[in-house]
């Protein structure tokens, strides 16, 4: 007799071969924390990752086996959507915008993971979360800004959700034309985007709706809470995030062994430019100068 056999959870991750060692660090998680009979099936958006970071990734294997695909979507062509100076973010982080352009058409939903999370428990609740008639499924993020929400044009009552953890529904994105939506959009407020894909996908949903998510989808690790939280996102600057050492404990269990923030050298430069940008803010009386000057030092 053939035992029921639960579908595998699909996931999406996108990065290039600076990150790869994030993301590697985040499968290694999955593939440790996961329920016994959970599955995976891992979709990469390739930006650049080398052989020898695709034979790392598949190195992970080892811990748990799962099924494996690649994808080189170009997304160049969208660039005129986004404002010149976002080009500090690497070209790949848009790809969640455009997932039903190069994701199967067999696939009525994924979960898209930032490659710099840690994954603390099993992923097959947030899998199994109905969407109803949600483009999206995402966490709040209560700490952002109101005047960069105003500013977007949001309602002061509106949820603005982090982009870096999304149950997204690929079957309502192909049936609605979400992403043409979504470009209508980012060239609605181009001039006002300052985290690209975050800011547009908010600004959609809330003229529609996305469905909430509880905290644990997507934590901060100043909010981590033990026993609870599920995703931790090691956002904005790494180097001051509390709770390190789990994010280095899974690093750990990669080919790559550790990630580069952990290297002496990588210190020693990124303390070198954070010297030359703290002497130029010297020379720069006005706040808005400064604020430019650091999102070309990209001080993380």
């Amino acid at each position: 007799m053939c035992e029921n056999v639960k579908p595998p959870i699909e996931i999406l991750f996108a990065s290039d071969s600076n990150y790869c060692p994030f993301m590697a660090t985040a499968i290694a998680s999955i593939l440790k924390n996961a329920a016994p009979d959970d599955s995976f099936s891992l979709h990469i958006a390739d930006g650049g990752l080398t052989d020898d970071d695709r034979q790392k990734i598949e190195e992970l294997k080892k811990i748990k086996d799962f099924k494996l695909t690649y994808y080189r979507p170009n997304l160049r062509e969208y660039l005129r959507y986004l404002r010149d100076d976002v080009a500090n973010f690497p070209i790949v982080v848009n790809t969640r915008l455009f997932v039903e352009k190069f994701l199967p058409e067999t696939l009525d939903k994924v979960v898209y993971l930032d490659a710099d999370i840690v994954v603390l428990g099993s992923l097959s609740e947030l899998w199994e979360t109905e969407l109803g008639d949600n483009f999206v499924a995402a966490v709040p993020d209560p700490k952002m800004r109101l005047s960069h929400r105003r500013e977007l044009g949001l309602p002061d009552d509106y949820k603005y959700f982090f982009s870096g953890g999304l149950l997204i529904n690929l079957k309502k994105w192909r049936e609605e034309r979400v992403l043409d939506q979504l470009l209508d959009v980012c060239l609605e407020i181009k001039d006002k985007i300052e985290f690209p894909d975050q800011d547009a996908l908010n600004a959609y949903a809330s003229r529609t709706s996305y469905l909430p998510l509880a905290g644990r989808w997507t934590c901060h690790p100043r909010d981590y809470v033990k026993g609870d939280t599920v995703i931790l996102h090691y956002m904005g600057n790494r180097h001051r995030c509390p709770n390190l050492p789990i994010l280095y404990e899974y690093a750990a269990l990669t080919p790559y062994g550790r990630l580069p923030m952990q290297g002496f050298w990588y210190r020693v430069r990124r303390a070198a430019r954070r010297a030359c940008f703290v002497f130029l803010c010297l020379f720069l009386p006005k706040k808005k100068w400064r604020k430019n000057l650091r999102k070309r030092f990209v001080l993380r």
